[in-house]
């Protein structure tokens, strides 16, 4: 359900992202003008947003070109 390391481990702990998610929420409730009665609808739509940032974040770092210094204590 969250970002994983190689090993499969958490990288980010469970109230960490269950806080991002929260905040995300909020911010969709407050941008439908405060609506009660949709936060099941906020809770997921947030869910999804904040793990599609984790895994564009991981894909990214994982694809960065290493510089000249990072390859050499690589390999």
């Amino acid at each position: 359900m969250f970002a994983t390391d190689t090993i499969g481990e958490s990288t980010m702990g469970d109230e960490v992202l269950r806080q991002r998610i929260a905040e995300k929420a909020y911010e969709l409730y407050e941008k439908r003008g405060q609506s009660h009665g949709h936060d099941l609808d906020d809770w997921l739509e947030a869910e999804q947003l904040v793990l599609d940032e984790i895994k564009s974040q991981t894909y990214s770092k994982a694809n960065k070109p290493r510089s000249r210094g990072e390859r050499s204590k690589k390999g």
